[in-house]
């Protein structure tokens, strides 16, 4: 559960930032192009990704911890997309494995 809550506060806070202004971006992925062309509706995605990713934070962790959690979560992913995505390190298969082994790693540790 929470992989995919990690999961999405990061898609939530890349496309937010893929509909900013002032970052340099540059378009490489087809979901990229998207987000840059319809920024009304990334940026309403990215926000209905994060609120969703909060609440699912209070459910699973309680109300206190899910807010702290999802806060220091949050504060990690933001850094890590505004310097990493510039390196254009942030590929679609990287974030696909990694995904999976923290999933896996989880469901097997629990």
């Amino acid at each position: 559960m929470l992989t995919i809550i990690g999961c999405l506060a990061l898609i939530g806070f890349y496309f937010l930032y893929s509909t900013s202004n002032r970052a340099d971006l540059t378009f490489y992925l087809p979901l990229q192009k998207w987000i840059n062309e319809n920024k009304i509706k990334g940026k309403y995605i990215g926000v209905v990704l994060l609120i969703i990713g909060l609440t699912s934070a209070i459910l699973y962790l309680g109300f206190g911890a899910g807010i702290f959690s999802y806060l220091t979560l949050l504060m990690l992913v933001s850094s890590l997309v505004v310097l990493i995505e510039p390196l254009r390190f942030l590929k679609f298969s990287i974030l696909v494995v990694m995904m999976i082994l923290s999933l896996l790693l989880e469901v097997y540790l629990k």
